[in-house]
Protein backbone atom coordinates (compact mmCIF):
# COMPACT_ATOMS: atom_id res chain seq x y z
CA UNK A 1 0.00 0.00 0.00
CA UNK A 2 1.39 3.39 -0.94
CA UNK A 3 2.01 5.95 1.77
CA UNK A 4 -0.26 8.60 0.23
CA UNK A 5 -3.06 6.03 -0.08
CA UNK A 6 -2.63 5.21 3.59
CA UNK A 7 -3.08 8.87 4.55
CA UNK A 8 -6.35 9.02 2.63
CA UNK A 9 -7.82 6.04 4.45
CA UNK A 10 -9.08 8.14 7.31
CA UNK A 11 -11.66 5.51 8.23
CA UNK A 12 -9.02 2.84 8.91
CA UNK A 13 -5.94 4.74 10.04
CA UNK A 14 -6.30 7.01 13.08
CA UNK A 15 -4.88 10.49 13.47
CA UNK A 16 -2.23 9.34 15.94
CA UNK A 17 -1.18 6.47 13.65
CA UNK A 18 -0.88 8.78 10.66
CA UNK A 19 1.14 11.27 12.69
CA UNK A 20 3.45 8.43 13.80
CA UNK A 21 3.91 7.30 10.19
CA UNK A 22 4.77 10.86 9.19
CA UNK A 23 7.42 11.13 11.88
CA UNK A 24 8.86 7.73 11.06
CA UNK A 25 9.08 8.45 7.35
CA UNK A 26 10.53 11.93 7.80
CA UNK A 27 7.41 13.70 6.52
CA UNK A 28 6.90 12.06 3.14
CA UNK A 29 3.42 13.37 2.34
CA UNK A 30 1.95 15.43 -0.42
CA UNK A 31 1.18 19.11 0.24
CA UNK A 32 -2.22 18.45 -1.40
CA UNK A 33 -3.05 16.16 1.52
CA UNK A 34 -2.15 18.98 3.90
CA UNK A 35 -4.41 21.52 2.20
CA UNK A 36 -7.27 19.06 1.72
CA UNK A 37 -7.40 18.24 5.42
CA UNK A 38 -6.36 14.60 5.06
CA UNK A 39 -4.02 14.73 8.06
CA UNK A 40 -6.78 15.46 10.57
CA UNK A 41 -10.21 14.07 11.27
CA UNK A 42 -13.28 15.98 10.09
CA UNK A 43 -13.96 17.67 13.46
CA UNK A 44 -11.78 20.22 15.22
CA UNK A 45 -11.83 20.31 18.99
CA UNK A 46 -11.29 23.46 21.01
CA UNK A 47 -7.93 22.11 22.18
CA UNK A 48 -6.78 21.59 18.59
CA UNK A 49 -8.08 24.99 17.48
CA UNK A 50 -6.39 26.79 20.36
CA UNK A 51 -3.08 25.16 19.38
CA UNK A 52 -3.16 27.24 16.17
CA UNK A 53 -1.38 30.52 17.04
CA UNK A 54 -3.82 32.61 15.00
CA UNK A 55 -6.86 31.33 16.89
CA UNK A 56 -5.07 31.62 20.24
CA UNK A 57 -4.07 35.21 19.50
CA UNK A 58 -7.55 36.23 18.27
CA UNK A 59 -9.39 34.84 21.30
CA UNK A 60 -6.88 36.24 23.78
CA UNK A 61 -6.79 39.66 22.16
CA UNK A 62 -10.57 40.12 21.86
CA UNK A 63 -11.37 38.75 25.33
CA UNK A 64 -8.72 40.88 27.05
CA UNK A 65 -9.84 43.96 25.08
CA UNK A 66 -13.46 43.51 26.18
CA UNK A 67 -12.31 42.89 29.76
CA UNK A 68 -10.30 46.10 29.90
CA UNK A 69 -13.12 48.57 29.22
CA UNK A 70 -14.38 50.38 32.35
CA UNK A 71 -18.08 49.70 33.04
CA UNK A 72 -20.33 52.54 34.20
CA UNK A 73 -23.98 52.63 35.21
CA UNK A 74 -26.05 55.71 34.32
CA UNK A 75 -29.57 56.91 35.09
CA UNK A 76 -31.54 59.00 32.64
CA UNK A 77 -32.36 62.44 34.07
CA UNK A 78 -35.01 64.61 32.49
CA UNK A 79 -33.85 68.03 31.35
CA UNK A 80 -30.59 69.36 29.98
CA UNK A 81 -28.39 68.38 32.89
CA UNK A 82 -27.25 65.09 31.35
CA UNK A 83 -27.54 61.54 32.65
CA UNK A 84 -26.45 60.82 36.21
CA UNK A 85 -23.63 58.39 36.87
CA UNK A 86 -24.53 55.83 39.55
CA UNK A 87 -22.05 55.02 42.31
CA UNK A 88 -22.03 51.89 44.48
CA UNK A 89 -24.35 48.89 44.38
CA UNK A 90 -24.52 47.15 41.04
CA UNK A 91 -21.98 49.61 39.61
CA UNK A 92 -19.35 48.21 41.97
CA UNK A 93 -20.40 44.64 41.14
CA UNK A 94 -19.90 45.24 37.42
CA UNK A 95 -16.83 47.45 37.67
CA UNK A 96 -14.82 46.00 40.56
CA UNK A 97 -15.75 42.48 41.73
CA UNK A 98 -18.69 40.34 40.61
CA UNK A 99 -18.53 38.27 43.81
CA UNK A 100 -16.25 37.72 46.79
CA UNK A 101 -13.67 35.72 44.80
CA UNK A 102 -13.76 37.03 41.22
CA UNK A 103 -12.77 40.42 39.83
CA UNK A 104 -14.70 42.05 37.02
CA UNK A 105 -11.71 41.82 34.67
CA UNK A 106 -11.21 38.07 35.25
CA UNK A 107 -14.90 37.38 34.78
CA UNK A 108 -15.18 39.29 31.52
CA UNK A 109 -11.95 37.85 30.12
CA UNK A 110 -13.12 34.27 30.71
CA UNK A 111 -16.69 35.15 29.66
CA UNK A 112 -15.62 36.46 26.25
CA UNK A 113 -13.11 33.64 25.76
CA UNK A 114 -16.16 31.35 25.82
CA UNK A 115 -18.02 33.64 23.40
CA UNK A 116 -15.17 33.65 20.87
CA UNK A 117 -14.32 29.97 21.45
CA UNK A 118 -17.32 27.62 21.75
CA UNK A 119 -19.56 30.53 20.76
CA UNK A 120 -21.56 31.27 23.92
CA UNK A 121 -21.17 32.28 27.57
CA UNK A 122 -23.51 32.35 30.58
CA UNK A 123 -23.52 33.94 34.03
CA UNK A 124 -26.12 33.80 36.82
CA UNK A 125 -27.40 36.95 38.55
CA UNK A 126 -28.03 36.72 42.30
CA UNK A 127 -30.46 39.30 43.65
CA UNK A 128 -31.50 40.49 47.12
CA UNK A 129 -35.07 40.84 48.35
CA UNK A 130 -35.39 44.18 46.59
CA UNK A 131 -34.46 42.61 43.25
CA UNK A 132 -31.07 44.32 43.11
CA UNK A 133 -28.11 42.38 41.72
CA UNK A 134 -25.57 41.68 44.47
CA UNK A 135 -23.46 38.92 42.87
CA UNK A 136 -22.69 37.42 39.46
CA UNK A 137 -21.60 33.79 39.16
CA UNK A 138 -20.08 32.34 35.95
CA UNK A 139 -21.66 29.19 34.49
CA UNK A 140 -19.59 26.67 32.54
CA UNK A 141 -20.59 26.46 28.89
CA UNK A 142 -20.48 22.64 28.80
CA UNK A 143 -22.84 22.33 31.79
CA UNK A 144 -25.64 24.58 30.48
CA UNK A 145 -28.56 23.47 28.32
CA UNK A 146 -30.89 26.08 26.83
CA UNK A 147 -34.50 25.16 26.13
CA UNK A 148 -37.63 27.02 25.13
CA UNK A 149 -41.17 26.49 26.40
CA UNK A 150 -43.62 28.60 24.49
CA UNK A 151 -42.10 32.07 24.40
CA UNK A 152 -40.01 31.63 27.55
CA UNK A 153 -36.39 30.50 27.68
CA UNK A 154 -34.96 28.39 30.51
CA UNK A 155 -31.40 27.44 31.41
CA UNK A 156 -30.66 24.02 32.94
CA UNK A 157 -27.32 24.03 34.73
CA UNK A 158 -25.70 20.72 35.73
CA UNK A 159 -23.90 21.33 39.02
CA UNK A 160 -20.76 19.45 40.08
CA UNK A 161 -22.74 16.98 42.20
CA UNK A 162 -24.98 16.03 39.28
CA UNK A 163 -27.96 18.10 40.37
CA UNK A 164 -29.78 20.05 37.64
CA UNK A 165 -30.81 23.57 38.56
CA UNK A 166 -33.08 25.61 36.30
CA UNK A 167 -32.86 29.40 35.93
CA UNK A 168 -35.24 31.78 34.11
CA UNK A 169 -33.87 33.91 31.30
CA UNK A 170 -34.19 37.14 33.30
CA UNK A 171 -31.54 35.90 35.77
CA UNK A 172 -28.96 34.70 33.23
CA UNK A 173 -26.55 36.84 31.23
CA UNK A 174 -26.40 35.07 27.87
CA UNK A 175 -24.15 36.28 25.06
CA UNK A 176 -23.75 34.26 21.85
CA UNK A 177 -21.34 34.69 18.96
CA UNK A 178 -24.30 34.39 16.57
CA UNK A 179 -27.74 33.01 17.45
CA UNK A 180 -29.65 30.74 15.12
CA UNK A 181 -33.18 31.76 13.99
CA UNK A 182 -34.80 29.81 16.84
CA UNK A 183 -32.98 32.06 19.37
CA UNK A 184 -32.05 28.97 21.39
CA UNK A 185 -29.09 27.46 19.56
CA UNK A 186 -26.02 29.32 18.35
CA UNK A 187 -23.26 28.95 15.80
CA UNK A 188 -19.91 27.70 17.06
CA UNK A 189 -17.24 29.72 15.19
CA UNK A 190 -14.65 26.96 15.61
CA UNK A 191 -16.86 24.20 14.22
CA UNK A 192 -18.50 26.39 11.58
CA UNK A 193 -15.11 27.33 10.13
CA UNK A 194 -13.38 24.03 10.91
CA UNK A 195 -12.06 23.60 7.35
CA UNK A 196 -10.13 26.88 7.46
CA UNK A 197 -8.72 26.10 10.90
CA UNK A 198 -7.75 22.57 9.81
CA UNK A 199 -5.80 24.03 6.94
CA UNK A 200 -3.61 25.99 9.32
CA UNK A 201 -3.24 23.03 11.69
CA UNK A 202 -2.23 20.76 8.82
CA UNK A 203 0.37 23.24 7.59
CA UNK A 204 1.87 23.43 11.09
CA UNK A 205 1.95 19.64 11.44
CA UNK A 206 3.51 19.20 8.04
CA UNK A 207 6.19 21.74 8.91
CA UNK A 208 6.84 19.85 12.14
CA UNK A 209 7.39 16.60 10.27
CA UNK A 210 9.70 18.28 7.75
CA UNK A 211 11.84 20.14 10.28
CA UNK A 212 11.32 17.98 13.35
CA UNK A 213 14.37 15.71 12.96
CA UNK A 214 17.22 18.16 13.69
CA UNK A 215 16.31 20.09 10.56
CA UNK A 216 17.31 17.20 8.30
CA UNK A 217 14.94 16.62 5.38
CA UNK A 218 14.07 13.06 4.24
CA UNK A 219 16.53 11.45 1.78
CA UNK A 220 16.73 8.28 -0.26
CA UNK A 221 20.00 6.32 0.02
CA UNK A 222 21.19 4.67 -3.20
CA UNK A 223 23.94 2.07 -3.31
CA UNK A 224 25.08 -1.37 -4.52
CA UNK A 225 22.98 -3.24 -1.97
CA UNK A 226 22.71 -7.02 -2.42
CA UNK A 227 20.38 -7.79 0.50
CA UNK A 228 17.76 -6.09 2.61
CA UNK A 229 19.76 -6.40 5.84
CA UNK A 230 22.72 -4.71 4.21
CA UNK A 231 20.49 -1.82 3.10
CA UNK A 232 19.00 -1.37 6.58
CA UNK A 233 22.45 -1.47 8.22
CA UNK A 234 23.84 1.12 5.78
CA UNK A 235 20.86 3.44 6.38
CA UNK A 236 21.25 3.13 10.16
CA UNK A 237 24.98 3.91 9.97
CA UNK A 238 24.28 6.95 7.79
CA UNK A 239 21.62 8.20 10.21
CA UNK A 240 24.10 7.99 13.12
CA UNK A 241 26.72 9.89 11.14
CA UNK A 242 24.16 12.52 10.10
CA UNK A 243 22.93 13.02 13.66
CA UNK A 244 26.47 13.28 15.02
CA UNK A 245 27.42 15.80 12.32
CA UNK A 246 24.35 17.91 13.12
CA UNK A 247 25.08 17.87 16.87
CA UNK A 248 28.77 18.73 16.41
CA UNK A 249 28.05 21.35 13.74
CA UNK A 250 30.25 19.72 11.10
CA UNK A 251 29.41 20.95 7.57
CA UNK A 252 30.79 17.84 5.80
CA UNK A 253 28.95 14.51 5.70
CA UNK A 254 31.00 11.47 4.58
CA UNK A 255 29.25 9.01 2.25
CA UNK A 256 30.69 5.59 1.30
CA UNK A 257 31.88 5.12 -2.27
CA UNK A 258 29.23 4.06 -4.73
CA UNK A 259 26.43 5.52 -2.61
CA UNK A 260 24.29 8.58 -3.26
CA UNK A 261 21.65 10.63 -1.37
CA UNK A 262 18.55 11.83 -3.20
CA UNK A 263 16.14 14.24 -1.47
CA UNK A 264 12.50 13.20 -1.18
CA UNK A 265 9.68 15.71 -1.73
CA UNK A 266 9.86 19.45 -2.35
CA UNK A 267 11.62 22.02 -0.24
CA UNK A 268 9.43 24.41 1.81
CA UNK A 269 10.09 27.33 -0.52
CA UNK A 270 8.87 25.45 -3.60
CA UNK A 271 5.78 24.07 -1.91
CA UNK A 272 5.00 27.56 -0.46
CA UNK A 273 4.58 26.37 3.12
CA UNK A 274 5.17 29.83 4.60
CA UNK A 275 2.52 31.52 2.39
CA UNK A 276 0.07 28.78 3.40
CA UNK A 277 0.64 29.58 7.07
CA UNK A 278 0.23 33.31 6.40
CA UNK A 279 -3.01 32.59 4.52
CA UNK A 280 -4.23 30.57 7.54
CA UNK A 281 -3.71 33.64 9.74
CA UNK A 282 -5.79 35.66 7.29
CA UNK A 283 -8.55 33.05 7.48
CA UNK A 284 -8.67 33.37 11.27
CA UNK A 285 -8.78 37.16 10.92
CA UNK A 286 -11.83 36.78 8.65
CA UNK A 287 -13.59 34.50 11.14
CA UNK A 288 -13.32 37.11 13.91
CA UNK A 289 -13.52 40.18 11.63
CA UNK A 290 -10.15 41.43 12.80
CA UNK A 291 -7.42 43.24 10.87
CA UNK A 292 -4.47 40.81 10.46
CA UNK A 293 -2.09 43.21 12.20
CA UNK A 294 -3.72 42.33 15.53
CA UNK A 295 -2.83 38.69 14.95
CA UNK A 296 0.82 39.74 14.60
CA UNK A 297 0.73 39.25 10.83
CA UNK A 298 2.80 42.23 9.68
CA UNK A 299 4.00 41.06 6.27
CA UNK A 300 1.96 43.78 4.52
CA UNK A 301 1.70 46.26 7.35
CA UNK A 302 3.04 49.81 7.34
CA UNK A 303 2.50 52.87 9.49
CA UNK A 304 -0.40 54.27 7.45
CA UNK A 305 -2.52 51.16 6.98
CA UNK A 306 -1.86 49.98 10.56
CA UNK A 307 -3.38 53.22 11.85
CA UNK A 308 -6.50 52.67 9.73
CA UNK A 309 -6.68 49.04 10.87
CA UNK A 310 -6.71 50.33 14.44
CA UNK A 311 -9.76 52.47 13.66
CA UNK A 312 -11.36 49.55 11.80
CA UNK A 313 -11.00 47.34 14.88
CA UNK A 314 -12.87 49.81 17.09
CA UNK A 315 -15.56 50.80 14.58
CA UNK A 316 -16.43 47.44 13.04
CA UNK A 317 -15.33 44.76 15.52
CA UNK A 318 -15.21 45.95 19.12
CA UNK A 319 -18.15 48.34 18.75
CA UNK A 320 -20.39 45.41 17.82
CA UNK A 321 -19.47 43.42 20.92
CA UNK A 322 -19.61 46.46 23.17
CA UNK A 323 -23.17 47.20 22.05
CA UNK A 324 -24.31 43.58 22.46
CA UNK A 325 -22.78 43.36 25.93
CA UNK A 326 -24.23 46.71 27.06
CA UNK A 327 -27.75 45.81 25.96
CA UNK A 328 -27.59 42.31 27.48
CA UNK A 329 -26.41 43.66 30.84
CA UNK A 330 -28.99 46.46 30.84
CA UNK A 331 -31.87 44.12 29.99
CA UNK A 332 -30.99 41.38 32.48
CA UNK A 333 -29.96 43.63 35.38
CA UNK A 334 -32.58 46.40 35.13
CA UNK A 335 -35.28 44.94 32.90
CA UNK A 336 -37.21 46.59 30.09
CA UNK A 337 -38.10 50.30 30.10
CA UNK A 338 -35.69 51.05 32.95
CA UNK A 339 -34.23 54.52 33.40
CA UNK A 340 -30.85 52.95 34.21
CA UNK A 341 -28.44 51.53 31.68
CA UNK A 342 -24.92 50.08 31.44
CA UNK A 343 -22.25 51.71 29.31
CA UNK A 344 -18.68 50.65 28.51
CA UNK A 345 -16.09 53.41 28.28
CA UNK A 346 -13.96 53.12 25.14
CA UNK A 347 -11.68 56.03 26.01
CA UNK A 348 -8.89 53.68 27.03
CA UNK A 349 -8.54 52.05 23.62
CA UNK A 350 -9.03 55.40 21.86
CA UNK A 351 -6.39 57.11 23.99
CA UNK A 352 -3.86 56.90 21.19
CA UNK A 353 -6.14 59.09 19.05
CA UNK A 354 -7.10 61.46 21.88
CA UNK A 355 -5.70 64.51 20.06
CA UNK A 356 -8.05 63.97 17.08
CA UNK A 357 -11.08 63.42 19.34
CA UNK A 358 -10.46 66.56 21.41
CA UNK A 359 -9.87 68.68 18.29
CA UNK A 360 -13.11 67.42 16.72
CA UNK A 361 -15.15 68.16 19.87
CA UNK A 362 -13.56 71.62 20.23
CA UNK A 363 -14.33 72.47 16.59
CA UNK A 364 -17.96 71.35 17.00
CA UNK A 365 -18.34 73.61 20.06
CA UNK A 366 -16.65 76.60 18.40
CA UNK A 367 -18.87 76.37 15.32
CA UNK A 368 -22.11 76.14 17.30
CA UNK A 369 -22.76 72.49 16.40
CA UNK A 370 -22.57 71.34 20.06
CA UNK A 371 -22.93 73.10 23.38
CA UNK A 372 -19.94 72.84 25.76
CA UNK A 373 -21.88 70.41 27.97
CA UNK A 374 -22.74 68.22 24.98
CA UNK A 375 -19.05 68.13 24.11
CA UNK A 376 -18.19 67.24 27.71
CA UNK A 377 -20.77 64.46 27.64
CA UNK A 378 -19.05 62.93 24.58
CA UNK A 379 -15.89 62.83 26.67
CA UNK A 380 -17.77 61.35 29.68
CA UNK A 381 -17.31 64.50 31.78
CA UNK A 382 -19.93 66.07 34.06
CA UNK A 383 -21.81 69.18 32.87
CA UNK A 384 -20.89 72.68 34.03
CA UNK A 385 -23.09 75.64 34.87
CA UNK A 386 -23.62 77.88 31.83
CA UNK A 387 -22.48 75.18 29.44
CA UNK A 388 -25.82 74.64 27.70
CA UNK A 389 -25.58 77.68 25.40
CA UNK A 390 -24.49 77.39 21.77
CA UNK A 391 -21.39 79.47 21.09
CA UNK A 392 -19.78 80.82 17.93
CA UNK A 393 -16.53 82.68 17.43
CA UNK A 394 -16.98 86.36 16.48
CA UNK A 395 -13.56 87.10 15.05
CA UNK A 396 -14.78 86.76 11.46
CA UNK A 397 -17.51 89.01 9.96
CA UNK A 398 -18.99 89.34 6.46
CA UNK A 399 -16.75 91.42 4.18
CA UNK A 400 -19.43 94.04 3.59
CA UNK A 401 -19.51 94.65 7.34
CA UNK A 402 -15.78 95.22 7.60
CA UNK A 403 -15.97 98.97 6.83
CA UNK A 404 -18.83 99.53 9.24
CA UNK A 405 -17.01 97.73 11.97
CA UNK A 406 -13.89 99.85 11.26
CA UNK A 407 -15.80 103.15 11.20
CA UNK A 408 -17.66 102.23 14.38
CA UNK A 409 -14.66 101.25 16.43
CA UNK A 410 -11.91 103.44 14.95
CA UNK A 411 -11.68 107.26 14.69
CA UNK A 412 -12.06 108.87 11.26
CA UNK A 413 -9.05 110.03 9.28
CA UNK A 414 -9.90 113.64 9.97
CA UNK A 415 -10.05 112.96 13.65
CA UNK A 416 -6.91 110.88 13.56
CA UNK A 417 -4.74 113.61 11.85
CA UNK A 418 -3.34 116.27 14.21
CA UNK A 419 -4.70 119.73 13.49
CA UNK A 420 -2.47 122.81 13.21
CA UNK A 421 -3.34 125.64 15.60
CA UNK A 422 -5.21 128.54 14.02
CA UNK A 423 -3.29 131.87 13.80
CA UNK A 424 -4.47 134.55 16.17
Amino acid sequence: MGLIKMFRRGDRVGVEERARVLMDTGGEAAISDVLNGEMLSDAVTMKEAMSLPGVWCAINFLSSAMAGFPIDVFEVVEGDGGDKKIQGGVADVLGAAINDTTTSYSWRETFFAQVFGPGRAYSYLERNRLGEVINIFPMEYERVTVRKEGHKVWYDHAEAGGRIKTYPAKDVIDLAFLLKPNFVQCYNPIQTCAAAIKQGLNANRYALTVFGKNGIPPYLLKGPFQAGKEMIRAAADLMKITRRSAEEGKPILPIPGGHDLVRLGDDPEKMQLTPVQIFAVGQVARIYQMPPVFLQELSKGNYNNMEHQDLHLVKHTLRRWVKKFEQELTLKIFGRNSSRYVKLNLDGIMRGDLKTRIEAIARAVQTGLLTPNEGRQLDNRPPKSGGDVLLVQGAMVPIEMAGKAFSKNMPSLDEAEPKEPKPE
